[in-house]
């Protein structure tokens, strides 16, 4: 009977403390539950934060971009007035040589790295996705010729392109052939002056930037064994007119083409006032964002994570700042206000 008590004794206060560490298991748990709600929510609201400086950030970057390509679209704009003024009076060949020099400074500045604009006067922030070159001005294949020629240009992939230049066929008629016939490979052909210009997808630019294999019979391209060809990276519009004012018959036919460049820059420029508006709309709904949320928990964000940043906290602030997609030198400088 004693043994028989002893046991039920012991199975007693065993079971008394499980219940107490289970009890206890419970209380932890209570009491911890509000602050791992309170550390996602603070979490979040951080994230939140940096994700709102980074898109910032990046919009103030692209509207300080647009403001510069309106200033150069302008300032090239106003250059190009100031030689069309100068084209009203009559020209010796010294004043040619030196409307031509100054196109070839204004080309120039469009070489450099952090203008808004390209020599083919198109935006830079704006990549055509095309790769373009020109073929050779010595090779004519645009006049007429009193005798027919079939030219055969090899291409790097192994394919061929078949022209035949019936005789005394116009210009215009010549490019309507070669453009039909480049088509076909997805190459596109224009005249640009002078000179022919051939484009091509990024897919496809080893077609041009590869030598071709031309060969013909002694009209255009000489007979026999094909010659090797070099496509050249395309001139700048600024250059072309350059080289043209120094060849300048008619100043009027000269004005002309000054002014479709400056039609040009007039189109640029109204996209470019047009992005601008986006912009400035994308920035002004983030600002409003911000005014949502008090003082009070803005401050507080910003000082958890300015804290985090000092005491080095990598785990957690590191995770926000790869959610929100910004950089530790950002942060920094939004923090340093």
């Amino acid at each position: 009977m004693l043994i028989d008590s002893l046991k039920q004794l012991t199975s007693s206060t065993a079971s008394l403390n499980s219940a107490g560490k289970a009890a206890k298991t419970q209380t932890v748990e209570a009491e911890s539950a509000p602050k791992n709600t309170s550390r996602s929510s603070t979490l979040q609201q951080q994230l939140e934060t940096l994700s709102r400086w980074s898109i910032s950030a990046d919009v103030s970057r692209q509207l300080a971009k647009n403001q510069q390509a309106e200033q150069q679209i302008r300032q090239l704009y106003q250059q190009l007035e100031q030689l069309k003024k100068q084209l009203e009076l009559p020209q010796s060949a010294g004043q040619k040589q030196q409307i031509s020099q100054q196109l070839q400074q204004l080309e120039s500045q469009l070489k450099h790295k952090d203008t808004a604009l390209t020599p083919a006067l198109t935006l830079s922030s704006q990549p055509t996705g095309q790769s373009q070159w020109q073929l050779n001005s010595k090779i004519d294949l645009l006049s007429p010729r009193k005798q027919p020629e079939l030219l055969t240009i090899g291409l790097a992939d192994g394919q061929k392109i078949q022209l035949s230049f019936p005789a005394g066929q116009s210009a215009d008629a010549n490019l309507a052939m070669m453009q039909q016939e480049f088509a076909k490979h997805k190459i596109e052909l224009k005249q640009q002056g002078p000179v022919l210009v051939l484009s091509a997808a990024a897919g496809q630019s080893h077609l041009l930037s590869q030598p071709w294999q031309m060969q013909g019979e002694g009209i255009r391209v000489a007979a026999g064994n094909p010659v090797q060809v070099r496509l050249q990276k395309p001139e700048g519009q600024l250059n072309l007119l350059a080289q043209q004012a120094q060849q300048m018959d008619s100043q009027q036919a000269y004005q002309a083409e000054l002014n479709q460049v400056q039609q040009k820059l007039q189109q640029m420029l109204r996209q470019v006032q047009s992005e601008r508006q986006v912009l400035v709309a994308k920035l002004n709904a983030l600002r409003m964002a911000d005014s949502q949320q008090s003082e009070q928990q803005v401050s507080a964000v910003s000082q958890e994570l300015k804290v985090q940043m000092q005491q080095g906290a990598a785990s957690s602030l590191s995770a926000i700042m790869a959610q929100g997609n910004v950089s530790r030198s950002l942060v920094e400088f939004a923090l340093s206000d």
